[in-house]
C-alpha cells in the first residue's frame, strides 16, 4: 500500500513537471510607463496627445512678471478648427479642448442640432496691460499666453454666431452664447463677456490666470 502511494505521488510530480515544460515559463508582466506628475507640463502635453490635439511645442521665453510664455505651444487644431494658429500655454490649450467637448458642442446640438466646426478669435498672446477702468495697471493674462478672446462660432451649415451682433438680441443665438459663457466659468479662471464692460463688447475673454471672476 505504501509503495503504491509513493508511485502515485511520483507520477503526479512527473505529470506536473511535464505540463510546466510544455507551458514554458510564464511571460513577464507588461511594462507600464509611469504617468508624469499631475499638473506638470509633461502631464499637460501627454493629455493633449491622448486627446489627439494637434500642436507644435514652442521654446519658452520671458521671466516672471514680464511678457512671455512658460510651457508654450502653438495650437493648430483640436476638436474644431480655429480661425488662426494660436500661441498659448499648454494649460490653456488643455482647457480649451475640454471647453469645446464639454460645453460648446453640447450647446450647439441643443440649440441648432448641429456641431460647431470653427471658432473665431482675435488672438491669445499679446504683450499688453489689462483693458479695464482701474487706475492701477497690470499685465494682461494675454501677456503670458494664458488668455484667448473669442468673437464667434461657425456651425456646420456655415451660419455664424457673433458675440458682437447676437449677444443682446433675444433668440437661440443669444441663448447659445450665454450658455457657453456660463459653462466656461467652470473651466477657466476668468470669463469676461459683453455684460461685464464695454471693453468686451465684441468678444468673450477666457483665461487660466491666478484670479477668479465670472463676468456674466
Amino acid at each position: 500500500m505504501v509503495a503504491a502511494t509513493g508511485w502515485r505521488i511520483l507520477g503526479c510530480a512527473l505529470l506536473l513537471a511535464a505540463l510546466a515544460a510544455c507551458a514554458g515559463e510564464a511571460p513577464p508582466p507588461p511594462s507600464v510607463s509611469p504617468l508624469p506628475p499631475q499638473g506638470s507640463l509633461a502631464a499637460c502635453l501627454w493629455t493633449l496627445g491622448q486627446r489627439h490635439v494637434r500642436y507644435d511645442r514652442v521654446r519658452d521665453w520671458g521671466r516672471p512678471g514680464q511678457c512671455g510664455i512658460q510651457g508654450a505651444i502653438r495650437l493648430r487644431r483640436d476638436d474644431v478648427a480655429w480661425s488662426r494658429p494660436l500661441l498659448m500655454t499648454c494649460h490653456l490649450a488643455e482647457q480649451l479642448d475640454r471647453y469645446e467637448l464639454q460645453v460648446v458642442q453640447p450647446a450647439a446640438w441643443r440649440y441648432f442640432r448641429q456641431r460647431v466646426r470653427r471658432i473665431a478669435n482675435v488672438g491669445t498672446y499679446n504683450c499688453r496691460d489689462e483693458r479695464s477702468s482701474r487706475r492701477r495697471r497690470r499685465l494682461s493674462q494675454h501677456a503670458y499666453g494664458k488668455a484667448i478672446d473669442i468673437t464667434g462660432f461657425e456651425l456646420e451649415d456655415g451660419s455664424f454666431i457673433s458675440v458682437r451682433r447676437d449677444w443682446f438680441v433675444p433668440g437661440d443665438k443669444a441663448a447659445f452664447l450665454h450658455d457657453v459663457a456660463k459653462g466656461a466659468c467652470g473651466l477657466f479662471s476668468v470669463v469676461l463677456t459683453p455684460d461685464y464692460n464695454a471693453f468686451h463688447r465684441g468678444h468673450m475673454h477666457l483665461d487660466v490666470g491666478p484670479y477668479r471672476l465670472c463676468g456674466i
